[in-house]
């Protein structure tokens, strides 16, 4: 198999990963959201596709949020922040700072409400109006 299949493969793999995490958790799956979600950051890391790795570990922080593991959901956002911000993927990176903030609330509120104005900032600069008004929703609540 020439070596671009292989990469478009594995790129397929991360991101279908990435979506079936996605579904899993919104259906309150969490331990195959958590499968799927290590899947796609295998994928991804094997592959080199910073995009996919920073989505799934920003998916893989959801999860741990969603079970309660604060520690592991901090670090988890914590990267995917890194890897998003080093690729300079703002789509991505507004919606982990969107997904780190609403996580973070009640934590420190002056932190929290600047990751989500940085993410509002993002979306309103890409004219993302559906994400703007998630945003804005999550300052109010901040």
């Amino acid at each position: 198999m020439p070596a671009r299949s292989v990469g478009q493969y594995a790129y397929s793999i991360a991101f279908a990963q990435i979506a079936l995490a996605q579904s899993h958790l919104a259906a309150g799956d969490t331990g195959e959201a958590l499968i799927a979600a290590h899947r796609a950051l295998g994928a991804s890391e094997k592959g080199r596709f910073g995009l996919e790795e920073g989505a799934a570990h920003r998916v893989l922080g959801q999860i741990h949020e969603a079970l309660d593991a604060r520690a592991e959901a901090d670090a988890a956002f914590r990267r995917s922040l890194e890897v998003l911000d080093e690729i300079q993927s703002q789509p991505e990176l507004a919606q982990t700072l969107l997904a780190y903030g609403r996580f973070r609330r009640g934590d420190n509120t002056v932190e929290n409400r600047a990751l989500i104005e940085r993410a509002l900032h993002l979306f309103e600069e890409m004219n993302a109006t559906g994400w703007i008004e998630e945003a804005r929703a999550a300052l109010a609540a901040a």
